[in-house]
């Protein structure tokens, strides 16, 4: 984690939590751990945005289900879904953006496909069998060349935004085991209820 981020946890507000990055980098693991923490259920949005068998739902589709978790006061979200971001990131109170190196990902992908070959994941739509076909290597391998611009403009045009980025699994423990040590329990986490 770097240094400006140290600067803020004190003061994050943990209401509308979005966590983002490359498929691979282990924002689902890392997303139940913190609503462990935070003692909030987490939303998959692979296990909403899909159709079974990997059938993309229509755009109008995916965005009344996205528009309709983003309006709530309170959300953790664990799903990358560009198509979607904006309208998210303009309702989140916290971005927590796994900015891992193209390897891990690609690595930590493929260890996955390994482990859950021909099984559902918990986290995916039903009906959606662990795979790992050429085009999801392709927009793994190209994530920090294509996407990752996109994430970072999008900062840019939120400057009140507070953004957590974490650069690799190490810094990643040690935030969340902070947020740990700090948030004994829910009532010490900062939430507000307005919008």
């Amino acid at each position: 984690m770097s240094k400006e981020n140290y600067c803020n946890l004190d003061n994050l507000d943990f209401s509308r939590v979005s966590v983002i990055g490359c498929p691979g980098s282990g924002k689902t693991t890392f997303t139940k751990s913190l609503g462990a923490v935070l003692n909030r259920t987490v939303i998959h949005l692979d296990k909403l945005l899909w159709g079974a068998n990997w059938q993309m739902l229509s755009y109008n589709e995916r965005k009344t289900i996205h528009d309709g978790i983003i309006s709530a006061d309170n959300w953790l979200i664990d799903g990358m879904w560009k198509s979607h971001l904006t309208d998210r990131l303009n309702r989140a109170t916290l971005v927590i953006f796994l900015d891992y190196k193209r390897r891990i990902s690609f690595w930590r992908a493929v260890k996955r496909r390994v482990k859950y070959s021909g099984c559902q994941r918990e986290d995916i739509a039903d009906g959606c069998l662990e795979k790992l076909d050429s085009y999801f290597l392709h927009y793994i391998l190209s994530f920090r060349r294509k996407v990752r611009p996109v994430i970072l403009n999008e900062f840019s045009l939120r400057q009140n935004l507070t953004v957590v980025t974490l650069k690799n699994p190490k810094q990643t423990e040690r935030f969340l085991q902070y947020i740990k040590d700090r948030y004994k329990s829910p009532a010490d986490i900062k939430m507000h209820s307005q919008s």
